[in-house]
């Protein structure tokens, strides 16, 4: 899903001249069950499916180990920050950031312990957060 976005055009060229480094994280790999499941019924009941906590924990984690550092974490939510261009300038300064999207009701309310901050692209309906990020 995210290959033929990061993959072309303006992104495409500030990866070449190492502007910036893209990497996804694939949160299947950081799930213990025979089918790798990331999503359950949220914690306390309630419609849909979320994301697991466990799975992101490590990931972010992981993420963490890999860099040798803290990684600015953003939760992409429909209720964050409105992302602006000035937000955007700001965000382009952190050294690493990570950005955790949840798919159609969202995520785990434990991952909110992650994020230094919400973020949300604006009052838009979609599918999962993959669109955003």
């Amino acid at each position: 899903m995210f290959s033929p976005v990061v993959n072309t055009s303006i992104v495409k060229r500030a990866q070449e001249q190492d502007l910036v480094r893209i990497t996804t994280v694939d949160l299947r790999d950081f799930a213990h069950d025979a089918h790798k499941t990331v999503d359950d019924y949220p914690y306390g009941g309630g419609p849909g499916m979320v994301l697991k906590p466990e799975p992101v924990f490590e990931a972010v984690d992981w993420v963490r180990q890999d860099l040798g550092r803290e990684p600015f974490v953003v939760l992409l939510t429909p209720q964050g920050q409105t992302l602006s261009s000035g937000l955007a300038k700001e965000l382009a300064q952190k050294p690493d950031l990570v950005l955790i999207a949840g798919h159609y009701e969202g995520f785990d309310e434990r991952i909110r312990c992650l994020a230094h901050m919400e973020l949300s692209i604006g009052d838009y309906v979609l599918t999962g957060g993959e669109l955003a990020a």
